[in-house]
């Protein structure tokens, strides 16, 4: 008995290209973990041999690690494969990478969205359609608001709500009385009606975090990321059983075996979900699966990514019943791209075409001029020289 029958591919990837760029952004954004001055990504491209290309992006927290994974050690397992087997390339690449599968999974993923694409464009449909069909083709994205003067936050959410923007996110967690006072300022400003959901990044032990959103809960949150640190699930879990908000889970839920264990722990109420963290598009609906068995719901959380895989998010929240919630996204407050046409936004979400692929083409001179950009990547830390942030604080 043989192993079933051979495959024999019509194509091949016959190249992997990689290219780290970083974006400016409209100003500083400032987060309980630092701050960020740029958006960066690494565009990744998979050449066949007989012409078409899939596109895909990395984004993460730390470029230069990622594109070395890819070009000295993951790309060798799709040199020469059909470009159509995506679940057993990622399969490989995954075992390869056991012992160091944190940092490999932002490389899997986006090799793996770039696989999605090229198949995508072979076969003619577009990848929402590959990952299931369209449960939607309008995906709302939320209004995201950082640290900043209670007036300019709602200066700032006004102007998100009169984009069409109806959820917003604000980051908190270094002040309570700046978080109240810009809360209050931003309902005054936006009224009840818009959904607005708060971020501590895991700034908070499990005292602070219960105080805190108890002194904050009369603005109708939501649901709060991340209250506590990460590994601390079963403060998670003292967390949600003592206020009144839901509790989502972000840091904490990185790949489809932390999703199990959040269920386990009965730790939240949300998953957060990050392709990019997860190793890509296929994981990351694995885990919106688990999460409705559990009676949970999803959102798609965004390390900055740019149009690459702001699209490719949106194909994957158009393809699933489980993302509840309006994506995360810091597009709006990015000042370029690497496409050629800009991700739309309009009256607060993304429409999802029908292309082939992800349906978009890069602006090589952009990529250039990005990819020569000298800014500063890492979005942790205030002053690389100065006092660091710690997570879990008694405040």
């Amino acid at each position: 008995m043989g192993n079933g029958p051979s495959l024999q591919p019509f194509l091949r990837i016959s190249r992997v290209d990689t290219t780290a760029v970083r974006v400016p952004l409209q100003e500083p954004l400032k987060w309980t973990g630092g701050i960020r001055e740029s958006a960066s990504g690494l565009i990744v491209e998979l050449h066949t041999d007989e012409g078409p290309v899939g596109v895909g992006e990395a984004p993460g927290p730390t470029l230069p690690a990622i594109q070395t994974i890819i070009d000295r050690e993951l790309g060798q397992f799709l040199v020469g494969q059909d470009p159509l087997r995506i679940e057993w390339l990622v399969h490989r690449m995954e075992e390869y990478s056991r012992n160091w599968a944190g940092v490999a999974a932002y490389a899997i993923a986006g090799l793996e969205m770039a696989l999605w694409d090229l198949k995508g464009k072979i076969l003619g449909a577009s990848v929402a359609e590959l990952l299931g069909g369209y449960c939607r083709e309008e995906v709302p994205v939320i209004g995201y608001l950082f640290i900043d003067e209670p007036e300019a936050a709602a200066q700032k959410a006004a102007d998100f709500v009169e984009a069409g923007h109806t959820e917003l996110k604000l980051k908190v967690g270094r002040s309570l009385s700046q978080d109240f006072d810009t809360l209050a300022a931003i309902r005054d400003r936006v009224g009840f009606d818009v959904k607005i959901r708060i971020d501590a990044n895991m700034n908070w032990s499990v005292p602070a975090a219960i105080k805190w959103i108890r002194a904050l809960e009369r603005f109708d949150l939501q649901y709060v990321e991340q209250p506590v640190p990460d590994f601390d699930l079963e403060g998670m879990a003292q967390v949600r059983r003592a206020v009144s908000v839901p509790i989502a889970a972000d840091e904490a839920c990185t790949s489809v075996r932390s999703a199990l264990a959040l269920i386990k722990a009965d730790a939240c109420d949300v998953f957060v979900v990050y392709p990019s963290e997860a190793g890509g598009l296929t994981r990351a609906a694995q885990i919106a699966s688990l999460a409705a068995a559990a009676g949970k719901w999803c959102a798609i959380g965004s390390w900055a990514e740019l149009g690459v895989a702001t699209t490719a998010n949106a194909h994957l929240v158009a393809s699933s019943s489980c993302f509840a919630f309006a994506s995360d996204t810091h597009y709006p407050l990015q000042l370029e791209d690497v496409l050629t046409d800009a991700v739309a936004i309009e009256d607060g979400a993304i429409t999802v075409g029908h292309d082939p692929g992800f349906g978009v083409t890069l602006d090589r001179e952009s990529m250039a001029s990005l990819a020569a950009l000298e800014l500063r990547e890492s979005p942790f830390y205030d002053d690389i020289h100065g006092d660091a942030p710690s997570v879990g604080q008694i405040l």
